[in-house]
């Protein structure tokens, strides 16, 4: 008897789905950001426990903050109800911040972001939750 080498649908499924440790690489030339500095416009409404909520849902998890100048709108994850990613369908805002980990993200490049304009946004931001 021979053994076959073949594996199984259920075990090509199990190595399919298998999640290890991997690593996000920020793109840190986004033409997006243009030369402006980026400020956070949201009213002090985190603690240590609670994000601001979404403006559409009122959930307080897994928010991001739009990042377009004169913007105060806040919405849920692409991995919740998807309103940070609808407003930005709706409104050509391409740029947002975590509540969760301080990332940036632009939706127009499809990556998170990293460069000096947005040094001091995480400064300001760390401060205000405390």
């Amino acid at each position: 008897m021979t053994q076959s080498n073949k594996t199984t649908s259920s075990e090509q499924m199990n190595e399919d789905n298998r999640m290890g440790p991997f690593v996000v690489e920020p793109k840190y030339d986004c033409p997006h950001l243009g030369d402006r500095a980026y400020i956070l416009l949201q009213p002090n409404q985190t603690n240590e426990n609670q994000q601001p909520p979404c403006t559409d849902c009122n959930k307080t998890q897994e928010n991001w903050a739009c990042l377009h100048e004169n913007c105060e709108f806040v919405g849920c994850s692409r991995y919740h109800q998807k309103h940070m990613l609808k407003h930005h369908e709706t409104t050509g805002h391409n740029i947002c911040l975590s509540f969760s980990d301080n990332s940036v993200f632009c939706y127009a490049c499809d990556s998170y972001i990293d460069s000096p304009q947005l040094q001091g946004l995480s400064v300001q931001l760390s401060r205000r939750g405390r």
